[in-house]
């Protein structure tokens, strides 16, 4: 008897931990940028070169873009 109840908490304890887990990553922002990297070939020294990126949230909460480095 003791160990059923033992067994029983143990599985409802793991039970609202995945739960809990889960709801924790559903509110999350998820980044998605199609395409990440652009070549723009040869340039010459000094001119200037710009390209836009699509970036998309695919999560339920803000997507903040805190900082960008260029690579």
């Amino acid at each position: 008897m003791k160990r059923a109840v033992f067994f029983f908490g143990v599985l409802t304890l793991l039970t609202l931990g995945l739960i809990f887990l889960y709801e924790a990553q559903a509110g999350e922002p998820k980044v998605l940028i199609p395409d990440p990297k652009w070549d723009f070939g040869f340039t010459p020294g000094g001119s200037v070169v710009s390209h836009h990126y699509l970036i998309k949230n695919l999560g339920t909460d803000t997507l903040k873009i805190e900082s960008v480095r260029p690579g």
